[in-house]
């Protein structure tokens, strides 16, 4: 009679082909049933350690792209002739559902009239603005040391060529309530604030009180609006020391980013179509700009699965109005490798990646059956003689468990630089084998039940 590893070592030699084959069915069902299992997964690969800051978590929404590939498309979808309208419906249909807890808030490279800012403040005010205006504060220097030139850029808008680059940031509705911006003088951005026309000629906005020596409400200011000449109008002026701070924004020292060198500028929602080209170009520019800017805050204590099924709905909202899908720091890996498919394109990949899985739990039971029933007639015989059950299947288990392993090695080196960031992988990876491992015994072990010994007997003789 045979031990263990004899029967083991028998069972290996006489199957090579099969086991191989084995091998890949196991490691192809590994990789796709953690491929579609990352999407419903906690899976991110990022830390998300500045997520959280006081109360509130932020989680600051990008566009999707980790390629050339993704590039180009997301620059096709600017060119698109319909990305405006697309856009608007988009940008709407954000706002609308408070389920998403969406905000907006960031950075835009627009410039004012360098003279009509020199007639309000001296070049060393004026200094002093563009310093301490720097939007990451890690660079803060001497206003006395920064060159003059430093302070200009030309700008082609058919009005006026010199431009100053003040910092300035834009927001939404939301993220002003969310940030409780209060103002000293003048009133805060109204609704009606936020809505853009193109006859309206000006734009309100909020100045920091390092301002204030300058302005005061109601006060205009040209400006150039991605190469259209319009005027700014200060409809109020921040509380000095008012501050913020998200995942994104905060000063070197951790704590709220300062506006009081900021002007603030609403983002629009843009109801009537561009008339020309410099209209168009604007108007994608606004949208883009608050689609970048675009934030999702949740309680601190919010639990990650919250944030995923937000993640999900918002970018099954941008990808079914045509748009390219945004994604947090914390999305999940099969949220980003499915990025451009809707909710209800997933449900359908879901329900062929389980057909598919059936199919390749069929094809690898099919395989167990035929190795068993190459093998039947001799685990007869060895019964016959005397060989234990408990040995003929132990042999088996391990070598399942071999080809198991086999295969878990190969899907664990596919998903080797996402384990790094995540353990989450390895785990659904140890799942799937465990799954495998139980699916196999049971076939075996009820095969091993079939055998009938007298039929044996009466086919040897």
């Amino acid at each position: 009679m045979r031990n263990v590893w004899e029967e083991l070592k028998h069972n290996l030699s006489g199957g090579v082909l099969v086991t191989l084959v084995l091998i890949a069915q196991f490691a192809v069902f590994f990789w796709q049933g953690t491929l579609i299992a990352s999407y419903f997964a906690d899976t991110s690969t990022q830390s998300l350690s500045l997520s959280v800051q006081g109360d509130y978590a932020y989680y600051q929404l990008s566009y999707s792209t980790s390629n050339e590939e993704d590039e180009e498309a997301l620059w096709g979808q600017s060119s698109d002739p319909n990305f405006v309208s697309n856009a608007a419906e988009t940008y709407r249909k954000v706002h609308e559902d408070p389920d998403l807890h969406y905000m907006a808030f960031g950075t835009s490279n627009l410039f004012v009239s360098f003279d009509d800012m020199n007639e309000r403040f001296t070049l060393q005010e004026l200094m002093n603005l563009h310093t301490n205006s720097d939007e990451n504060l890690y660079h803060q220097t001497d206003a006395e040391t920064v060159p003059l030139e430093s302070l200009t850029v030309p700008v082609q808008n058919g009005e006026w060529t010199s431009g100053f680059p003040p910092q300035i940031y834009r927001l939404d509705q939301a993220a002003a309530e969310h940030f409780q911006l209060r103002v000293s003088e003048g009133r805060m951005l109204e609704e009606q604030d936020y809505q853009f026309r193109w006859d309206q000629g000006s734009i309100p906005i909020l100045v920091g009180s390092a301002y204030a020596s300058g302005f005061k409400p109601g006060d205009r200011i040209r400006a150039d609006l991605y190469g259209i000449p319009y005027q700014f109008q200060v409809i109020g002026i921040l509380e000095e020391n008012t501050g913020i701070i998200t995942d994104k924004y905060f000063s070197e020292m951790g704590v709220p980013l300062s506006l009081d060198h900021a002007i603030l500028m609403p983002y629009f929602t843009i109801e009537e179509s561009p008339r020309n080209s410099k209209e168009e170009f604007l108007a994608r520019a606004n949208y883009d700009e608050a689609f970048m800017g675009g934030i999702v805050v949740l309680d601190a204590e919010a639990p990650r699965s919250e944030l995923l099924r937000i993640e999900k709905k918002i970018c099954d909202v941008f990808v079914r109005n045509g748009l390219y899908p945004v994604t947090t720091a914390a999305s999940p890996y099969g949220v980003s490798l499915f990025k451009t498919e809707s909710q209800k394109t997933m449900q359908i990949l879901v329900g062929a990646g389980v057909l598919m899985g059936v199919m390749s739990i069929s094809g690898i039971c099919i395989s167990v059956t035929a190795k068993l029933n190459r093998n039947l007639h001799r685990y007869g015989i060895e019964m016959m003689n005397g060989q234990s059950t408990g040995t003929i299947l132990a042999a088996f288990l391990l070598e399942i468990l071999l080809i198991i392993a086999a295969a878990m090695g190969l899907a664990v080196w596919q998903f080797l630089d996402m384990i790094r960031y995540n353990l989450v992988f390895l785990w659904m990876i140890l799942g799937f084998g465990l799954l495998a491992a139980a699916v196999t015994s049971l076939i075996f072990i009820q095969k091993l039940r079939t055998v009938d010994i007298e039929e044996i007997i009466r086919r040897d003789e």
